[in-house]
């Protein structure tokens, strides 16, 4: 073997130091975003490592003629899975215990999309990494994971291929995917940063600067070493510094500021040779060493850990809570790495372990794949445009039963699930049709949507004995109540009794977990142009009511004696998703209202004289 063979696969303890700067610059930055601003580029240094380690052991077994796909999987496996998932059951542990229904049903979907490793393409169809409810989603992160991992599947054939039928032009592909892939993430940053940002094809030019440096010869054309600069290490020491200090969280990322991070990363693995310079000893430091190989785990255990922890202890104090974060995030990352990863990792990697490994990987897909869906389906309750179309979600009751179909958008789904367990304990026969984002009431003045086509077919096919319609009235009839008119006139024929439910209080802004955190406090109050318009659309609502038709008031109760509206129930539970959606805690709050209206609910009576079942509708 040449000494260049020897020098790519040559532990470098620099690189476990330069793994530390990564995770630690990543745990300041989701300890306190102001501490270390740019602290998110740790990833991009992650990626550029990953990228180097990869390709030089690749590289490696194709220049020796001992490359095995199988034989890199199984590294894969056993280096990535056993920690990974062990983090994972746990956090969905957790998150049962500390989320609302309607969260922990999200952190299900999310465990499918993270054992799936298409994390990414999930949170980038969700929302903005850094604007999305981040205490709410304790697998954020597995998004970087994800990147990887699709790199794994597609980069070690590819590098195969390239080595075996186009050697001589190894370094110019790569380097030309590199750049094709750096300028698609420019390019792609200014109109569709969220993509950007997650993707794989906008990333996978970190990954190349990587994978350059593994396979660029550390000789000249005459046979004789480069001279590397003995200052290009502290260059890139820099770079790293500065993007840590001036770059900041936001859209522009990641785009042409990515490449900071990144040059500067290469800097520091580039000069293979020369690793007793002043940099090279800081990283080589046995403190940075041990960080960088516990990177893993505490890559893993931190983000659902601080999420968790700010999720149910909204309350407490940021100093106790960063004690509370530091301490837990420590001591599960040593557990882990100490009884999980290095034991796992050392045990699948055996050759005899191959087998061994592989069942087990199938095994957890197995588990978590179901369970995950499994979560996600038993504590939020929303149909697909696509399951209207088929009758909706189709939950069966006893045998000559009454009939349930639920109609709206998420402000029907956000009583699915309550609706569900009562028609559970009424035998009923539940039909749920209420997508969320959808609007299944007709259209005047142009063509209706497909969704409402749809929604009216499903309920002229069950006839329902009930039918539950719940929108978020203010926005749908805003700019044309008459909308409501026409589908009851509809939908009437189909329908025993249609109940509509009222609009909730809408809370504002501020009243959220993360503004409690810093500072905010209940009692919180409507905004006034937002309530006098609920009242309005309410009031309309109950000016529908006919035979057949009846109104259930659902606001008054998430409203305090002098109109604050309520965050809490008595349990200390927060009882809003959002400031426009119930949580399941509040969903359940209604849950004798609802029952009672399923059961007794007499059609045509006015809600606003039935004292004892719906109280006042305030005016």
């Amino acid at each position: 073997m040449s000494q260049n063979q020897v020098a790519h696969l040559k532990y470098r303890p620099d690189i476990d130091g330069l793994r530390a700067v990564a995770v630690l610059s990543v745990f300041f930055f989701h300890l306190n975003h102001q501490w270390l601003p740019g602290g998110f580029v740790g990833v991009d240094i992650f990626f550029v490592i990953s990228g180097y380690l990869i390709t030089s052991v690749l590289y490696n077994d194709c220049k020796t003629g001992r490359f095995n796909l199988n034989r890199f999987y199984q590294r894969r496996v056993a280096r990535i899975f056993p920690a990974l998932f062990t983090v994972a059951l746990a956090t969905l542990v957790g998150a049962a215990y500390i989320y609302t229904p309607q969260d922990f049903a999200s952190t299900g979907a999310a465990l499918v999309a993270a054992t799936l490793s298409l994390a990414n393409v999930k949170f980038m169809m969700q929302g903005d990494y850094f604007h999305i409810s981040q205490d709410a989603q304790p697998f954020l992160h597995y998004w970087s994971l994800s990147v990887e991992e699709q790199f794994y599947l597609i980069f070690p054939l590819f590098l195969f291929l390239i080595f075996r039928y186009a050697r001589r032009y190894l370094v110019p592909i790569l380097l030309l995917l590199g750049i094709g892939s750096l300028f698609t993430c420019v390019i792609l940053t200014q109109i569709k940063p969220i993509w950007a940002f997650y993707l794989l094809p906008t990333r996978a030019w970190e990954l190349c600067a990587g994978c350059l440096l593994a396979v660029t010869p550390l000789t000249t054309i005459n046979g004789r070493f480069v001279r590397i600069p003995h200052w290009l290490p502290a260059l890139g020491l820099l770079l790293i510094g500065c993007s840590f200090v001036l770059l900041h969280e936001g859209p522009q990322f990641p785009g042409w500021q990515a490449v900071l991070p990144v040059v500067g990363t290469v800097a520091i693995i580039w000069p293979r040779e020369t690793l007793h310079g002043p940099v090279a000893r800081f990283l080589s430091a046995r403190p940075m060493v041990n960080i960088g190989k516990l990177s893993y785990s505490l890559y893993l255990w931190h983000w659902p850990v601080f999420s968790l922890i700010d999720y149910r202890l909204y309350l407490m104090l940021d100093e106790m809570r960063l004690v509370l974060k530091i301490s837990l995030s420590l001591l599960l990352t040593i557990l882990t790495y100490h009884f999980i990863e290095n034991p796992a990792r050392t045990f699948l990697n055996r050759p005899q372990s191959r087998r061994v490994a592989y069942v087990a990987l199938g095994a957890v897909l197995v588990l978590c794949v179901p369970l995950g869906l499994s979560v996600r389906q038993n504590n939020f309750v929303d149909a697909e445009i696509s399951d209207v179309a088929k009758g909706g979600l189709e939950f069966p009751g006893n045998i000559g039963a009454a009939t349930v179909v639920l109609m709206g958008d998420s402000n029907g789904s956000m009583y699915g699930k309550e609706i569900k367990r009562i028609c559970s304990e009424l035998g009923y026969k539940l039909n749920v049709i209420s997508v969320s984002a959808g609007d299944s009431l007709p259209e005047r003045k142009t063509d209706s949507s497909q969704l409402w086509r749809d929604s009216l077919d499903a309920v002229s096919k069950i006839k329902p004995d009930y039918l539950l319609v719940a929108n978020s009235w203010s926005g749908k009839l805003r700019n044309d109540p008459k909308r409501l008119v026409v589908a009851l006139d509809k939908l009437k024929p189909y329908a025993g009794q249609i109940i509509l439910l009222n609009q909730p209080p809408i809370l504002p802004k501020i009243a959220n977990r993360k503004s409690i955190r810093e500072g905010a406090r209940p009692p919180f109050l409507e905004n006034t142009d937002v309530r006098a318009e609920r009242l309005k659309v309410n009031e309309f609502l109950i000016n529908m009511q006919t035979s057949g038709v009846s109104v259930v008031d659902i606001s008054r109760h998430f409203e305090g004696k002098n109109g604050e509206v309520l965050f809490l129930d008595e349990h200390g539970r927060i009882l809003y998703h959002d400031p426009g959606h119930l949580s399941g805690y509040g969903a359940e709050k209604v849950h004798d209202v609802l029952k009672q209206a399923l059961r007794e609910r007499p059609a045509g009576s006015d809600p606003r004289n039935d004292l004892k079942l719906f109280g006042k509708v305030p005016i």
